[in-house]
This record gives C-alpha cells, sequence and structure tokens, in this order.
C-alpha cells in the first residue's frame, strides 16, 4: 500500500497545510488498504444487511399512520363493524412495533462490523506511519500528531454510524414518508409540506457549511493545544527538571482560552442553524396542518384524514430534525478526517522488495557522502571513513557536525545526496534497506525502549529464543541483572525504560543488537551520560565485542575515542579529516 501524495520533506506543513493534498484519492486507497486486511466479504454483508434493515423500518413506520387514519375513519362511520376497525389498529401497533425491533437488530448487527472496520483503520495507520521516512518524525511533533488522529479516528466513526445507522435511514425515512404523505393526503397541502423541506434543505446545506468553516478554525486550535500538552507529556522529566511545569501548564491555559473562544464562536452558528431550520419546518407545517384542520370544519375532510395528515407532519418534524443533526455531525467530521487524511498522504519510503538481500556483512565503507536539507543547507559533506570486522573506528566530531545524519545515511534512512556508501563493495542503493537495517545495530545516546518486558525489549519479539537471550545478556554482561529480578525477562522495564540505570539501559541495548546477529554495531555517543566508572565498563564491552564485528564508535570525546584502532575527525560543516590510523 503505498498512500503517498506528496514528498514527505513537507510533514510539518504538511500536517497543518492541506490545500494542495487530492484527499480523494488517498481517501480511496485508504479504503483498499482497509479492505485488503478483512479475511472475508462477511463484514459487507453486515453492512448492506444493516442499511437494509433500516429500510424495511423506514416502510413499517410509514405504513403505521395509515392504519391508524383507516382505523379512525373505520370507528366514525357505521359502515364498517368494530372488529375490522380494531384490526386496524392491531395491524398499526404491530408494524410500528415490528419497525422498532428491526431498528435494534439494525444495531446489533452494524455495530461488530464498525469495530472492524475502526481497528483495521488504527492497524493501516500504524503500519503507514511506521513506513515514513525519518524526515517526517524528526520534524512532526508527536503532540500535534495524536490530537489528528485521535480526532481523525473519531470522525471516521462518526462518519461511518452516520451513514449506515442514521444518515441512510432518515433518508430512507423522509423520502418514504414523504411518497406516503402525498399519495394520502391532498394536493395544496403536500406542496405546502415540499417547499417547506426544500426551503429547510437549502438553509441545512448552507448553515452547516458556515458552521465548518468555523469548526475548522477551532479544530486547528484545539490541535495546536493538544501538541502542547501532548509535547509536554513526552517530555515530562525534562520539565520537571527545569521546574518549568507552572510555565508549560500556563502556555497550555492561554491556548485552551483560545480554543475555547474558537468554539464559543463555532456553537453560536450552530445554535442560530439549528433555531432557522425549527422555524422553517414550524411555520410551513403549521401552515399544512392548519389548512387540513379548516377542511374538517367545512366537511371536506375527514378526521383520519386530518389524523393522518399531523401524524405525518410531526413524523417528518422528527425526522427532518434528526437528519439535520446527523448531516451538521457528518459535515463537521469531515474536517477532522480531512487532516486524518493529510497525514496518509505523506510519501512512504521507497518499496525495497525488489533490491539485493543483505547476508553477512564484513566491512563498510563511506566514500564522500553528503546530505543536504531540502532547503539546500548541508548537514554532512564529503565524509569518508571505513569500518571492517575486527576493528574499531571512531568518528570523532562536535555536536551539529553531521554525525547522526551519517548513521541515518548508513541505515538508509535519509537519501544520499552526494559520494557513496558501500558494504562489501556493494552500493547500498542496490541493498534492501530493511534486510541492511537487521544487520548493522545501532546503540544510540539514548536507546529506544519500550513498555515491555526485558525480554521484549532485547528480543523485540513476544516469543524470544530463550538460548538466544541468555547468549546476549552474557555478552552483555547483564545476566546477573536478568537472574536478580522475581520475574527474570518477563520483568516490565517501565515507559522509557526508567525502570533501568543508565549503564543498564545501555548493556540492554548492547544485548539487543547481540540477539539480532548485527555485523556492524554503531555506538552513536553511547557513553556520553555515562558516569566514569561505567563508561569505562562499556568501554571494555565493546573492544571485546569488536573482535567479531565491525565497531563504529561515534563521539564527542577524544579521550574516549582513544580506544579505536582508527579515529576520523569530522570537521565544521560535515567534512571529514583525515583517518589517524593506530596500526
Amino acid at each position: 500500500m503505498n498512500v503517498a501524495q506528496r514528498p514527505s520533506h513537507r510533514s510539518q506543513t504538511a500536517i497543518e497545510s492541506s490545500e494542495a493534498v487530492d484527499r480523494t484519492s488517498t481517501a480511496k486507497i485508504l479504503l483498499r488498504s482497509i479492505v485488503a486486511l478483512q479475511s472475508g466479504r462477511t463484514i459487507f454483508v453486515f453492512l448492506l444487511l444493516s442499511v437494509g434493515l433500516s429500510f424495511l423500518a423506514s416502510i413499517l413506520q410509514a405504513l403505521s399512520p395509515i392504519l391508524f387514519s383507516k382505523a379512525i375513519d373505520a370507528l366514525s362511520s357505521k359502515e364498517f363493524p368494530g372488529h375490522q376497525a380494531l384490526s386496524f389498529v392491531v395491524f398499526a401497533l404491530l408494524a410500528l412495533a415490528l419497525s422498532k425491533f428491526l431498528v435494534e437488530q439494525r444495531w446489533l448487527i452494524y455495530q461488530p462490523a464498525e469495530n472492524r472496520i475502526l481497528n483495521s483503520v488504527r492497524e493501516v495507520y500504524l503500519r503507514h506511519i511506521l513506513d515514513l521516512p525519518v524526515g517526517f518524525h524528526v520534524n512532526r511533533s508527536m503532540g500535534r500528531l495524536d490530537s489528528i488522529v485521535g480526532q481523525g479516528l473519531g470522525g471516521i466513526q462518526t462518519l461511518s454510524g452516520m451513514l449506515f445507522t442514521q444518515l441512510s435511514p432518515l433518508l430512507f425515512e423522509v423520502l418514504i414518508t414523504s411518497i406516503a404523505f402525498f399519495t394520502f393526503v391532498d394536493a395544496d397541502v403536500s406542496l405546502i409540506v415540499l417547499a417547506t423541506i426544500a426551503l429547510y434543505a437549502v438553509a441545512l446545506v448552507f448553515g452547516a457549511e458556515l458552521a465548518s468553516r468555523r469548526l475548522k478554525i477551532a479544530l486547528n486550535a484545539s490541535i495546536d493545544a493538544q501538541g502542547t500538552a501532548g509535547d509536554a507529556i513526552l517530555n515530562a522529566e525534562g520539565v520537571k527538571t527545569l521546574v518549568i511545569e507552572e510555565a508549560v501548564v500556563k502556555s497550555y491555559r492561554d491556548r485552551l482560552g483560545e480554543v475555547h473562544a474558537r468554539f464559543r464562536t463555532f456553537y453560536f452558528s450552530r445554535g442560530f442553524l439549528g433555531i432557522a431550520l425549527s422555524a422553517v419546518l414550524l411555520l410551513g407545517f403549521a401552515s399544512a396542518v392548519w389548512l387540513s384542520a379548516m377542511r374538517v370544519v367545512s366537511n371536506e375532510l375527514s378526521v383520519g384524514a386530518l389524523v393522518l395528515t399531523n401524524t405525518y407532519i410531526l413524523q417528518l418534524f422528527r425526522t427532518l430534525e434528526g437528519f439535520s443533526f446527523s448531516y451538521r455531525d457528518t459535515r463537521q467530521s469531515f474536517e477532522a478526517v480531512k487532516r486524518f487524511l493529510d497525514v496518509f498522504a505523506e510519501e512512504k519510503d521507497p518499496d525495497q522488495g525488489s533490491l539485493q538481500a543483505v547476508s553477512g556483512i564484513s566491512r563498510l565503507d563511506i566514500e564522500g557522502a553528503g546530505y543536504r536539507y531540502p532547503d539546500g543547507r548541508h548537514a554532512l559533506r564529503s565524509a569518508t571513513l571505513h569500518v571492517e570486522r575486527g576493528k574499531i573506528t571512531a568518528l570523532l566530531g562536535r555536536s551539529g557536525s553531521g554525525k547522526s545524519t551519517l548513521v541515518r545515511l548508513v541505515l538508509k534512512t535519509l537519501p544520499l545526496n552526494e559520494g557513496r556508501i558501500l558494504l562489501d563493495g556493494v552500493d547500498i542503493g542496490r541493498l534492501d534497506g530493511l534486510k541492511l537495517r537487521r544487520k548493522i545495530a545501532v546503540v544510540p545516546q539514548d536507546a529506544v525502549m519500550f513498555r515491555e518486558s526485558l525480554g521484549f525489549n532485547i528480543s523485540l519479539s513476544n516469543e524470544p529464543n530463550l538460548a538466544k537471550l541468555w547468549a546476549a545478556v552474557r555478552a552483555a554482561e547483564i545476566e546477573e541483572l536478568v537472574r536478580g529480578l522475581a520475574d527474570g525477562f518477563d520483568t516490565e522495564i517501565g515507559e522509557r525504560g526508567l525502570k533501568l540505570s543508565g549503564g543498564e539501559r545501555q548493556r540492554l541495548a548492547i544485548a539487543r543488537a547481540i540477539y539480532r546477529d548485527a555485523d556492524i554495531l554503531i555506538f552513536d555517543e553511547a557513553t556520553s551520560a555515562l558516569d566514569e566508572k561505567t563508561k569505562g565498563e562499556i568501554l571494555r564491552l565493546i573492544r571485546v565485542l569488536s573482535s567479531q564485528r565491525g565497531v563504529l564508535f561515534i563521539t564527542h570525546d577524544q579521550q574516549v575515542a582513544s580506544i579505536a584502532d582508527e579515529v576520523v575527525t569530522l570537521e565544521h560543516e560535515g567534512h571529514s579529516g583525515d583517518g589517524n590510523s593506530k596500526g
């Protein structure tokens, strides 16, 4: 699935601006992806069946007033026996009861299907987000993205519910009731009702469009506010360390004030629209009932016909009001879904399936590698170094010199603009990036940790190979830690591994690399946050591991770099200096 319409280097502005997105095409691709996840077509049968039950319920609901009208005329006339009049009442009650039963059965059939659809949307969303390039994730705000996705999923649920359980049934009901009305009620009264419905529809469409524009502004303000809150929660430790809780809360409070003002404007327009729509219905339908009542007084119309007219008008009033709420909710849900589709319009990483697989790696050669930002600035320029099995190569450079960019280029998570990178003499442009990343392991300063068990965080699997787990923790020198835990590998390590010390987290990340059988280990400032004792232990461990693997050690610390067999200096603006070999 490639739900891609735009280049991803605009990731942040893409979330904020949506004018250039072909949302129709994106929605079709998303829909096809959801359909592809269904094991069978039963779900679609259930959806159609729920619509069919709504149609039958609408017919029965329109039939019930006709039967009541016949009963009243029969009771008012001496020409019909009493039991015949009562039979009309019984049939009218049965039709009404059956219509209500069908409505409830519709919900019973629809809701499991809706849940499966929403789960499929969530799965497709996660797959798509994980397939987006690093450039998107570097530039996006997690808080804003969470808010957009939350509102989008809510909007999809609302739209689905409106379409299959509210909007289509209401349309059926309006259509069938109108047909029955125009069939059994006088033509001039029917024309008054028809004109009322037409005026109501026009006012609804134009009023809902105006309200939607104001909702769009309010939703943007809400996304900004939730982005602030989400980012603060993600960085809660830093917020507490800097003692800026009050400042963060005040900023959030100010944004919520703006959100309240925007939504107040929206609610005012929606409330005014509701009053205007109710006035149209009251004036039009009251005129129709008044005209019918005058004809009963002048003996031009039977009492049963008046009851039928009044019943249908009340039914239309209730149905049109329900349709109005459904239409406005649907129109407003579109605004939330639009931003959700904008995320799906982001271009994914290119498909790697047709590229060459990666087996064992004994040598990595970086020759004049460079990368430019979309605005033309260089993050890295002319970097050259070599990593081979059995040796440690240190890349020395200060912050901002492009060290982390180089790692992303090696992993093919950023496109190479200049030079080339070779694995055992093969250009990485010809290699499958997914398989390449399984053979090159990165141990960063702040390793990725999941709120899962220790065993999962090493193996990244719910069914790990126990023998490999023990071998990995022995090699990473944390076997004693594992054996000392009451639950062993099943011990949960907390959010981002905060139940472990810094050194334990680094050793766990090393164990993960060993478990994956990585041939190249890249340590990206992996010891910069550790105390001297722990740092020395980790450096000794890296030296041991390098005997069977190639190691690239990235650091800004010259003393730390001294453990390497070769040191390459990454100079200002990403230039690499000459390598200094110890050999």
